[in-house]
């Protein structure tokens, strides 16, 4: 489809990619357009089974990863406060793991995101900033120990990154809310989540 050929000029891959998403906004030039500054972050998880799609969060775009237990992923910039730098490139990562069906749970699988509050912790991965690679590789390790990863991880990860481990996300980080697509069913979200994604471009100023 356009949105790989965009996103993925040299169509080779060590494995098959998972599907691009089945709504009506993947032929759309600005869905696209978004696609295609989240390539770096989409294409070596869908070389690894896993599809992913673009939303928008409470300030930034979103990389939704689905996995095959029903869970999912939620891949982004902090959402608070927001940031001027362009979708794709911020200045770190955030990658929680999520379940529709269990609203208890709430991994932090990777944050390198760095907090002006002094009484913020920060994560060892926070000296990677917006770098990709380090995210990707520990996605991958963490989902490799879950098994839930469809395909195997490239040799080039990183097999020793520190595993990820449940915890609740602090005060002064924002995991961003999410409405359920057309047909889906989920609990609401608990109180402490606030805001949906969007499933059409905000409003240009």
């Amino acid at each position: 489809m356009a949105a790989d050929a965009a996103s993925t000029p040299d169509a080779r891959h060590a494995a098959p990619l998972a599907p691009l998403p089945g709504h009506r906004h993947v032929d759309t030039p600005w869905w696209q357009e978004l696609w295609r500054r989240h390539a770096h972050i989409t294409t070596p998880l869908r070389e690894r089974g896993l599809e992913c799609d673009i939303e928008f969060g409470l300030s930034a775009y979103v990389v939704r990863v689905s996995l095959p237990d029903g869970s999912y992923l939620l891949i982004s910039p902090p959402q608070e406060p927001s940031s001027d730098r362009p979708p794709g490139d911020p200045e770190g990562w955030i990658a929680t793991r999520e379940h529709p069906d269990d609203q208890a749970l709430l991994e932090v699988l990777y944050d390198s995101a760095l907090y002006a509050d002094p009484g913020a912790a920060q994560r060892p991965e926070a000296r990677h900033g917006g770098s990709a690679q380090p995210l990707i590789e520990a996605i991958g390790h963490r989902l490799a120990q879950l098994g839930l990863l469809p395909y195997p991880v490239s040799p080039t990860a990183n097999q020793h990154a520190a595993p990820a481990t449940p915890t609740r996300t602090p005060a002064c980080r924002s995991t961003p809310a999410r409405t359920p697509g057309p047909g889906s069913t989920t609990r609401p979200a608990p109180p402490s989540r606030t805001s949906s994604y969007a499933t059409t471009p905000p409003p240009s100023p």
